[in-house]
C-alpha cells in the first residue's frame, strides 16, 4: 500500500457531501461543519449532487453505490472518501483528537482502522484537555512577537521557553488572563533588553 501525504484542508465556506445514513454519516457532516464547510446529506447520488463539491464522503454505503460515488467524483478531480473501501479513496480519514485549533491525526494508511482509532484513544488521555486554549494564546501574540524579536533564532527560543514554563502552565490549569498578563510580561522584558531565562522559564 503506498504512503500517504498527510494535509489539512481549509473548508470554509466549501460545499461537501456526505452519502449515506445513520451515527457515523452524522458525525462525519457535523465534523466538516465544524470545519466550516457547507454540507449537504444524501442517502443516494443524483446527477447534479457533486456540482460545486469540494469533497465527497460516503459511509457505510452498498458497494455498487460506493463504486459510483468514487468514480462520479474521481471523474470530477473531486476528493473523495469511502468508508473501509480504501481502494475507492482519493485520500483517508485519519483518527482525530480535537483541542481546536489543534487537531492532531493518526492513520496507518488505511491498512488499521482499528489500530488508529486505538491509538486515538490513548493519546487523548495523555493529551491535555486545554492544550487549544495555549494555543490560542500563542496565536494571539504571534504577530507581535515576530515584530518585536526580528531575528528567527531569538523568537524561537523565546517561544521554548514559555512554552516550557508558567506560561504553559498556567494556561492548561485554566487561568487565561494570568497566562496572558506572564506573556505580555516576558515580551516587554525581551524587547526592553532585561530578559533573563529564569523570567520567562
Amino acid at each position: 500500500m503506498p504512503a500517504h501525504f498527510p494535509i489539512c484542508l481549509d473548508l470554509a465556506g466549501k460545499r461537501c457531501l456526505v452519502v449515506g445514513a445513520g451515527a457515523e454519516a452524522e458525525r462525519k457532516a457535523a465534523a466538516l461543519r465544524r470545519a466550516g464547510a457547507h454540507v449537504a446529506c444524501s442517502t443516494e447520488l443524483a446527477a447534479d449532487d457533486l456540482n460545486g463539491c469540494a469533497l465527497v464522503i460516503a459511509v457505510e454505503v452498498d458497494l455498487a453505490l460506493a463504486k459510483a460515488v468514487s468514480r462520479a467524483a474521481q471523474t470530477r478531480g473531486i476528493l473523495v472518501n469511502v468508508s473501509d473501501r480504501p481502494e475507492l479513496c482519493s485520500f483517508i480519514m485519519p483518527a482525530i483528537i480535537d483541542r481546536a485549533p489543534i487537531t492532531l491525526a493518526i492513520s496507518t494508511g488505511g491498512a488499521s482502522p482499528a489500530l488508529a482509532r486505538r491509538l486515538r484513544e490513548m493519546l487523548d488521555a495523555i493529551v491535555p484537555r486545554r492544550l487549544g486554549a495555549l494555543a490560542a494564546l500563542a496565536g494571539e501574540f504571534r504577530v507581535r512577537v515576530r515584530h518585536r524579536i526580528p531575528d528567527l533564532v531569538a523568537r524561537r527560543a523565546f517561544w521554548d521557553r514559555l512554552l516550557d514554563g508558567p506560561v504553559a502552565r498556567l494556561a492548561l490549569a485554566g487561568e487565561q488572563d494570568a497566562a496572558r498578563h506572564r506573556l505580555e510580561s516576558a515580551l516587554q522584558a525581551v524587547t526592553e533588553n532585561r530578559e533573563t531565562p529564569r523570567e520567562v522559564a
